[in-house]
């Protein structure tokens, strides 16, 4: 079937984190010509960890760099959540066991710091020289005929493509020219993140070989290993009260000390570890189900942004990634029909993960007797439960062929 290979353009990724790097190295190891464009000066991440689980690793197979991603990775013994008013635990996922290997066809859940998942990802890159990484670069929006798409740049620019894969996140330029209407859905809470040496944290902390949690009213702390357990990684996740206009203020302050002399011994030694002087706005979006228009087609938080509950949004990204190229390689000059094919693949599944996050998030957050009823239900659940609560989303999706 002829490709778009033989097309005078390029494809077009826009954006430079995990997913457009992926997919800048799915399209190219199929041999079509790619052009990757990041408005930052750099192609880089963010120096904090990431968790990919078992459903992720078949995917990296496929794009080649599965070795790498598990030479890198901390490989974490269990996932554990904590009340963190009365110290309860609410739920406990073993992660190397004999059952969760047979369970998921002996993939692993991993942490790696999403620097070298980064780099990784961009050595690959360099083996195929028909990909071009272009920095500096600010896509603003986009104007297509029936046979191509032209890429509008802050920098005044004019970029030719034969079909355009939006990986630009949460909140996707592209997306809007789309949907002008659609915006992201914030949720009022505001994340920290830290990476320090494992020898700088708790005894009991740096004992531990698990993706921790301690979660409650208005705020959670979440952390794991990276490195061979050299660092550890933290994110403080609070909730901005009304009364409070800044993180900056001291206010804010005031209040998040407030809320961690509520929490357990080990949260809070924890949290208080953390550069509160960064934060991030935490937020997602509403399922849609139409994420491409003619030649362009958004990808990963662009089309799907999920809070973060269930540590599936690098995840959801990549999986987006092989199920695209694979349609593009069927699909071959039909680049709509590629696209149509990939959101009636992705849709349900990724809307899913939206829900179920939201769902988990008031779980984790809940006061008075909500928070006691789910912790009734959690104590209920045995280590089947949870893997069975889980099985839809960790099972290795099925590559076509």
């Amino acid at each position: 079937m002829t490709s778009v290979l033989t097309q005078q353009h390029p494809v077009v990724v826009v954006g430079g984190g995990i997913g457009g790097v992926a997919m800048a190295l799915a399209l190219g190891r199929q041999g079509h010509r790619v052009q990757l464009l990041e408005q930052a000066d750099q192609i880089g991440a963010i120096g904090y960890g990431v968790q990919m689980g078992p459903n992720v690793m078949p995917m990296l197979d496929e794009l080649g760099v599965g070795a790498a991603v598990r030479a890198a990775a901390y490989f974490p013994k269990d996932i554990l959540l904590y009340d963190y008013l009365t110290g309860q635990t609410l739920s406990h996922i073993p992660l190397q066991t004999t059952e969760f290997a047979q369970r998921y066809q002996s993939q692993p859940y991993l942490a790696i710091h999403r620097v070298d998942m980064h780099e990784l990802l961009l050595k690959a890159c360099e083996k195929y020289p028909h990909i071009s990484l272009n920095q500096s670069t600010t896509v603003t929006g986009y104007t297509q005929t029936n046979d191509a798409v032209s890429l509008h740049t802050a920098q005044g620019e004019t970029i030719p493509a034969v079909a355009v894969v939006a990986c630009d996140g949460l909140r996707s330029r592209l997306r809007a020219q789309m949907r002008p209407d659609d915006v992201p859905r914030e949720s009022g809470y505001v994340a920290h993140r830290s990476l320090i040496p494992m020898d700088q944290a708790p005894a009991e902390v740096q004992q531990r070989q698990s993706v921790t949690m301690w979660a409650g009213p208005g705020l959670h702390v979440i952390y794991y290993p990276l490195r061979k357990a050299s660092l550890l990684n933290i994110v403080l996740v609070v909730q901005l009260p009304a009364h409070v206009s800044s993180t900056q203020d001291h206010g804010y302050l005031d209040y998040l000390q407030q809320l961690l002399a509520q929490a357990q011994p080990e949260a809070q030694q924890v949290a208080r570890l953390v550069n509160v002087e960064r934060r991030w706005a935490i937020a997602d979006r509403e399922p849609m189900r139409q994420w491409h228009d003619g030649r362009v087609c958004l990808l990963g938080d662009a089309a799907h942004a999920t809070l973060q509950s269930l540590a599936q949004g690098a995840g959801m990204a990549i999986e987006d990634v092989v199920c695209l190229t694979q349609g593009i390689q069927q699909h071959g000059t039909d680049v709509s029909s590629a696209f149509k094919a990939f959101e009636r693949a992705r849709f349900l599944r990724t809307a899913r993960v939206q829900w179920v996050s939201r769902q988990l998030w008031e779980d984790f957050h809940c006061d008075g007797v909500q928070a006691q009823v789910r912790s009734e239900i959690f104590s209920q659940r045995n280590v089947d439960d949870q893997y069975r609560c889980l099985d839809w989303l960790w099972t290795p999706q099925t590559l076509a062929s």
